[in-house]
């Protein structure tokens, strides 16, 4: 009977079709990427990546044919208190002797690391670790990669020492007073220090101690705020006793959450300076204080396989892996892969794959001032302009002269050209000469983080074969995203595909869906479609508390061929923002939902381009 009504509905919508908006044409993609295979080197070798429809790029390794020498030729001995100095000479040896192979032997190396791991202009060079471990202690960036070609980690495991600094504690909520701002944080794990620092706090399940906690959302970013914690005093061996100022009056007796100690503080790896064919095998990250890998700067064809990054499995007392991102990609030229790895545990997104905008702020003739605290961009750079409402300005200009200043996160820059009149405050600007587009997310366990599982911002993505399990926000999402202070990133994206995916328990503390399509600008939605061509085929959904996909902001959605199981009461639908077009939904099955298979729109006009 439901079947029959809507079908009576849509053909009676069909009757008044020339009142609704015409349909927006599809968009066209540009020709995939077919990269040539690359000329025969007896120092390289290569994996051929296939990415979305029938694209193909390749990866180069260092070959096996290259000179070897050890670490401890260099001085890295197992038993010593800091290899830092010995890891450095050896890094050196590799960087002046291209096409050398450095093999550490078992063990475990603590590095008391004052600075970075400077890995400049390497070439052909491969670090195997052989299963050992390198053992941080020190809140400063772990490698850098600059410049570099072919560079291979394998068979390594990092890990941080949580016995100097630990990362994060689980605390359970006692004798909490909203009236006075007083609770008390009992200590699970070990002894307080009622000195340490307090970065975040963030519910967790109180079960498992992982990120999120069912249907709830209550998380302080002390370090925005340091002065919402007024007091800290110790009152025994496990307790500290909080005074606040009422940022933490939501805060409940029982609730349980992951106190961080870090949060953005640094990173482990870095690749900059348009380094390239870079690789991670087999590489294993316990733990960080900040993000893990951040890839820019124009750096291309790298590849994270078969890792792992989580917390120790063999230490149950470190309940937390990475402070904030796993992988972190912005400003790079992609061609990147993710394969078979194993990610949990971090306090943010496991992927975040985006190119960044910078916000009008100024113009003047040919200057301008644009606010921005990710946008990459040189002298000779192509800038494009939209409008406040993501449209097109119509206008491009070229980049002569530029300054940056970081206490106010702005560029001055100077243009080849007059801009007044086609260019105003509020508009919104990104770099052309920057593509973190074509890249391979396949065959993963994502699982139990803090935040999203994967933002695919960028163009020629392929997301298949993985496991997502508890995310605690939105397993994908796809936005361009302008939240002035905070975040200016993701251009748009053109050609995804998501599919064959299994998506268990996720959005877990209820923030609306599994997997999100849209835009925020400034707290506005955009009113066009950056999104184009985006196809969700072949996945099952389960176990999620609302819907299973919001969309807006797209042309040319192909939702068909899933299956979608919840609990009955559970509406388990799919909703349709006002700037939709070209949409296929059908094919799809639901289990054990309420009206499941009713997708909603925004506008009569969008529900009836869906239904028809």
């Amino acid at each position: 009977m439901l079947t029959k009504l809507l079908s009576l509905l849509a053909s009676f919508l069909m009757l008044f079709s020339p009142c609704f908006p015409a349909e927006e044409p599809l968009f066209e993609s540009d020709p995939v990427l077919k990269e040539p295979v690359p000329a025969a080197n007896v120092l390289r070798t290569y994996d051929t990546i296939h990415g979305v429809s029938d694209s193909v790029f390749y990866i180069q390794r260092p070959s096996t044919e290259t000179e070897t020498v050890c670490g401890a030729d260099f001085g890295m001995d197992a038993a010593a208190a800091d290899n830092y100095p010995a890891l450095c000479r050896a890094l050196e040896y590799c960087r002046t002797h291209p096409s050398t192979r450095l093999e550490l032997e078992p063990g475990e190396y603590y590095l008391d690391n004052q600075a970075p791991l400077t890995m400049n202009g390497f070439r052909d060079v491969c670090i195997d670790g052989n299963g050992a471990a390198l053992i941080f202690s020190n809140v400063v960036t772990g490698f850098v990669l600059y410049g570099c070609d072919c560079v291979e980690f394998c068979d390594i495991r990092f890990d941080w020492d949580w016995e100097k600094r630990p990362l994060s504690d689980i605390v359970t909520v006692r004798n909490a007073s909203p009236k006075t701002g007083e609770l008390d944080l009992e200590f699970l794990d070990r002894e307080p220090d009622e000195n340490a620092v307090i970065a975040a706090l963030s519910q967790c399940d109180p079960q498992s101690y992982t990120y999120g906690a069912k249907g709830s959302n209550k998380e302080v970013y002390v370090y925005q705020k340091p002065s919402c914690i007024t007091d800290v005093r110790k009152t025994d061996a496990r307790t500290l006793h909080i005074t606040h100022d009422g940022s933490l009056r939501r805060f409940a007796n029982g609730d349980t959450f992951i106190l961080r100690y870090y949060v953005y503080d640094t990173t482990f790896t870095v690749l900059n300076g348009e380094s390239r064919n870079i690789t991670f095998d087999t590489v294993s990250v316990f733990g960080y204080p900040g993000a893990g890998f951040f890839v820019g700067e124009k750096s291309s064809h790298f590849q994270w396989v078969s890792c792992y990054i989580g917390a120790n499995p063999d230490c149950p007392d470190r309940r937390t892996s990475l402070a904030a991102d796993a992988i972190h990609i912005v400003n790079s030229d992609g061609c990147f892969r993710i394969e078979g790895c194993d990610i949990s545990g971090q306090g943010d997104d496991a992927l975040n794959v985006h190119d960044a905008l910078g916000w009008v702020k100024g113009v003047d003739g040919n200057t301008i001032t644009l606010l921005a605290n990710a946008l990459y961009l040189r002298r000779g750079d192509i800038l494009r302009f939209l409008d406040e409402k993501y449209a097109d300005a119509g206008c491009t200009a070229v980049v002569t002269d530029l300054s940056f200043h970081a206490e106010t996160t702005t560029y001055t820059l100077t243009l080849d050209k007059n801009v007044d009149g086609a260019v105003a405050t509020d508009y919104i600007a990104y770099n052309l000469n920057c593509d973190s587009g074509n890249y391979v997310v396949r065959g993963n366990y994502i699982h139990e983080n803090r935040a999203r599982g994967l933002l695919m911002q960028s163009d020629n993505g392929l997301c298949e074969n993985n496991r997502f399990y508890k995310t605690e926000m939105q397993a994908i999402k796809i936005i361009m995203d302008i939240s002035p202070g905070l975040w200016y990133e993701g251009t748009g994206a053109d050609r995804l595909v998501i599919r064959s995916n299994t998506f268990t328990e996720c959005d877990y503390i209820a923030t609306g869906e599994v997997i999100t399509i849209g835009s925020n600008i400034a707290g506005k939605a955009a009113v066009t479609q950056p999104f184009t061509n985006i196809d969700i085929t072949g996945n099952r959904f389960s176990d999620f508390p609302g819907r299973v996909l919001l969309a807006d902001n797209v042309n040319g959605l192909h939702y068909s061929g899933n299956t979608i199981e919840a609990d009955r009461g559970t509406a388990a639908r799919v909703r349709f923002g006002k700037h939709c077009s070209n949409v296929r939904f059908a094919d799809n099955t639901w289990n054990n939902t309420f009206l499941g298979s009713i997708a909603a729109a925004d506008s009569i006009a969008v529900w009836a381009r869906v239904n028809h």
